[in-house]
């Protein structure tokens, strides 16, 4: 107890600390921004005075205008990317194990072997069926032999029908007991169900399998995908057969592919949903790799998109501004926009332009409402 107590002596100072340099920060924070609006304030202010005073011929106008550049808008298609981690996953990429219960008799391949469809992996000791096989075909000779017999004398009304019939069905019976002795002596070779490597071995001679406790993986490197778990968020935002380009940070390697399969199902573990993107058979990449998923969650055609940069604001909102001739001398107008969603270097402008309108894109922080200015390329 008295432990608890010189701790929390000694965290005390230490959060509190803490929570006032978070509320210091905050505060100069607030105290910027209001630094920022009343320069906006003072500089439109004197803006306006000097020209009020040209005006009335007090003071001479200035002779040396502040140098812009300019961007026409035109209507183009605004695209919004989004950035999804995925994992390369493999259709052929399986654990084998023994369906016949019997001990390792040998081991025919190595780790990182290539293999082909039908090639034996491991053999069974399968002594014990072999011997069943010759105590049924035995049987079965013997069985075959006395239903023959009895079938010539049924047919010559001899004998009883129950006698044909047991003979019949004791030789039927010793047929699919053989036929299913013969396919568990199969299965004492486990083969390869694909044409690929051999990943992992997990047995040793003279270890006794066990049906459904896994001993070999095998893995091909073909049909091989990506597999992402995304937000349900996203959900609608994206469709089967659309671009994807996908990155692998591992090896620095950019490659073009396609949505292949959209889930429909929502993990409640973690609330996101599946997406499949396909990868090509020429792709050096290994199952579990690691890979950046660029998608494409928002399109917008003839959209009103302009740089980020040029977007300017104060305490009425956001604003650009725009180039506009007032005889020879050209000024600039302010324009209140709505902005969008931003990407990258751009963001998409829900009203406040129009087709054709010419924005000042460099020099127009130092601008006000109404300012001269000199266009230069």
């Amino acid at each position: 107890m008295m432990n608890l107590k010189k701790i929390a002596i000694i965290l005390l100072p230490i959060i509190i600390f803490a929570c006032q340099q978070t509320d210091e920060i905050e505060a100069k924070k607030q105290e910027l921004a209001t630094a920022k609006n009343e320069l906006i304030d003072l500089k439109a202010k004197i803006s306006n005075l000097e020209k009020e005073l040209v005006d009335l011929g007090a003071i001479e106008p200035k002779s040396n205008l502040t140098l812009v550049s300019t961007l026409t808008v035109n209507p183009k298609t605004f695209v919004h990317m989004v950035d999804v981690r995925g994992v390369v996953q493999s259709r052929n990429n399986v654990l084998i194990s023994a369906e016949v219960p019997a001990a390792v008799k040998e081991v025919l391949v190595v780790e990182g072997q290539q293999v082909k469809k039908g090639q034996g992996l491991i053999v069974q000791d399968n002594e014990v069926l072999r011997n069943n096989i010759k105590e049924l075909e035995s049987s079965l000779d013997l069985a075959t032999t006395m239903y023959e017999r009895q079938k010539k004398l049924w047919e010559q009304n001899v004998g009883s029908e129950v006698q044909y019939l047991e003979m019949k069905n004791k030789k039927e019976a010793l047929e699919l007991k053989l036929a299913t002795t013969r396919t568990q002596l199969a299965k004492t070779k486990i083969k390869a169900p694909f044409n690929g490597i051999i990943d992992m071995i997990d047995t040793r001679v003279g270890e006794m399998l066990q049906p459904g406790l896994p001993i070999i993986r095998i893995v091909s490197m073909t049909k091989m995908y990506i597999k992402a778990d995304v937000s349900e968020s996203y959900i609608g935002k994206f469709k089967k057969g659309q671009n994807v380009k996908i990155y692998f940070p591992s090896t620095d390697v950019s490659l073009n592919s396609s949505i292949t399969a959209i889930g429909q199902v929502i993990n409640p573990d973690n609330r996101t949903f599946e997406v499949e993107v396909s990868l090509p058979n020429s792709a050096k990449v290994k199952p579990n790799m690691i890979a950046v998923l660029t998608l494409a969650d928002y399109v917008k055609p003839n959209a009103m998109a302009i740089p980020t940069k040029i977007i300017q604001s104060d305490r009425i909102g956001k604003f650009v501004f725009k180039l506009v001739e007032k005889g020879n001398d050209p000024i600039v107008k302010r324009l209140d926009i709505a902005p969008g969603i931003t990407y990258d270097t751009e963001t998409e402008i829900k009203s406040g332009l129009q087709d054709g309108d010419v924005l000042i894109l460099k020099g127009g922080l130092e601008l006000t409402d109404g300012a001269a200015v000199k266009v230069v390329q």
